[in-house]
């Protein structure tokens, strides 16, 4: 994180509770043993490797803060 504001780049804290066990399509939370790698929804049919599912979701709560609103990030000048 430091390397990032060193950049001049914003760092978002999220809680990483529960990201490999919910849904980033539904928000269906299933629980599985570490050594499942794959994570399949039985809402959605949703089917990911459970890191993928877990860096979307923390992406996701990354984009809003606590109370589910949105958190406005400027744009990078590089971008």
């Amino acid at each position: 994180a430091y390397k990032a504001e060193e950049a001049g780049r914003r760092v978002v804290g999220v809680d990483p509770k529960h990201t490999s066990q919910d849904c980033p399509v539904c928000g269906h939370r299933e629980k599985r043993p570490l050594w499942v790698r794959v994570y399949t929804c039985p809402q959605c049919s949703t089917l990911l490797h459970r890191d993928v599912a877990a860096a979307q979701n923390i992406l996701a709560r990354a984009w809003t803060g606590p109370s589910g609103v949105a958190i406005p990030c400027p744009r990078s000048p590089g971008l």
